[in-house]
């Protein structure tokens, strides 16, 4: 990975994922998150902004 794309990448939008639902499932899903981020090497570098909502209701009493 070169400087300038160290610096690119510094400058983009942080990537931004939300993850809502059981503890179970949201943090598996962080699991798997980080495993993906780990392999690739284009996210070196990149600013990642996770929001968390913890839920342990049904998904159809959300809404």
């Amino acid at each position: 990975m070169t400087t300038l794309t160290r610096f690119v990448n510094r400058l983009r939008r942080p990537l931004r994922i939300r993850l809502v639902g059981p503890a179970d499932q949201t943090a598996a899903a962080l699991h798997g998150l980080a495993h993906m981020v780990n392999r690739r090497s284009d996210m070196n570098d990149r600013r990642i902004r996770i929001d968390l909502t913890i839920r342990e209701k049904p998904l159809e009493e959300w809404r």
